[in-house]
């Protein structure tokens, strides 16, 4: 019986070394974090990768700063916003640049920003959604107080301009071809604030060591699904429509709105000093201080590591 109960302990010891080394990996529902899934599917990592989704980006967020995940896949706005409250990342890979894959719908009537004035805008304040709305009341002119804003999560987002509870929404794929069918019109894209709006990787500073064998994986999975959406256009977008309960050809089409760096341009934007990411970076964190999204003392020491990029062949 003493070795049978010896034998367990040693077990479960080793049971919990293994569950320490996962690597799990937070995101939301957004075309630009699907080949995280896609290299799960096609069986592109070799580690313990777990790539966990989250209903919103609130609850994301929630879960990265209880670290109980190691890494996120984030907007940078978010990565300021953790910064703010304490919480310190590296960011090691480029995801995705949108180029007008982050919209503003609305009811037909509106026509445009301008009819937003007096509207009622349904936006999770605490996402990027609230970066967005903004950046587009600035770009056009509009004063903030003249709209009614409504706190909505983004899972909420059709059910909301639904139920009449909206008269615009700040969203992205898929709520926007959900929100088309439903017979609303995009009065506003992230076309007219280029590299403004850019989704990274983002991990505990913490656990760059612990998990170094994980975060290289992790990143060379990612590269190995963007070559297979690239070779097998046909099966990956079967996948991810399957995923965000959409049509291949409405998957195909949210890509347009979107640029995933390949390793030579991610090399790029996270090489250098300053690299180029932490100057977008840092312009933006200056917009947010400058509209009171963040403290006017706000600093951070939010870096780039460019070591988990795989060796270019």
């Amino acid at each position: 019986m003493p070795n049978c109960a010896f034998l367990i302990l040693i077990a479960l010891f080793f049971s919990s070394v293994s569950s320490a080394q996962s690597l799990r990996v937070g995101t939301t529902l957004w075309p630009g974090y699907e080949p995280l899934f896609l290299a799960q599917e096609i069986k592109a990592y070799k580690e313990d990768i777990r790539i966990l989704h989250y209903p919103s980006a609130s609850e994301l967020l929630q879960a990265f700063k209880n670290q109980t995940l190691e890494a996120a896949a984030l907007t940078l706005d978010e990565i300021i916003s953790l910064a703010e409250s304490g919480i310190e990342v590296d960011i090691i890979l480029v995801l995705d640049i949108s180029e007008g894959a982050d919209v503003i719908m609305a009811k037909p009537e509106i026509k445009n920003m301008k009819g937003l004035i007096g509207a009622r805008v349904a936006v999770e304040s605490t996402a990027v959604g609230a970066y967005t709305l903004t950046r587009a009341l600035e770009v056009h002119g509009i004063d903030i107080r003249k709209i009614r804003l409504i706190n909505v999560e983004d899972s909420s987002h059709k059910e909301t301009y639904k139920s009449n509870n909206a008269d615009a929404v700040v969203t992205y794929e898929p709520f926007r071809t959900q929100l088309l069918k439903e017979g609303a019109i995009e009065i506003f894209n992230s076309s007219e604030i280029p590299g403004e709006i850019i989704d990274v990787l983002a991990v505990h500073k913490g656990i760059i060591q612990s998990h170094s064998d994980e975060l290289l994986d992790v990143s060379q999975g990612w590269f190995k699904a963007l070559k297979y959406i690239k070779d097998e256009p046909v099966s990956s977008y079967k996948f991810i429509a399957s995923r965000m309960k959409v049509s291949t050809r409405e998957v195909k089409e949210s890509y347009f709105g979107l640029s995933l760096p390949d390793l030579k341009k991610n090399r790029v934007l996270l090489s250098g000093t300053p690299a180029p990411l932490i100057e977008t970076f840092k312009h933006l964190a200056q917009h947010m201080k400058n509209n009171n999204l963040i403290s006017s003392s706000f600093s951070s020491l939010t870096t780039v590591n460019n070591k988990f990029l795989p060796q270019s062949k």
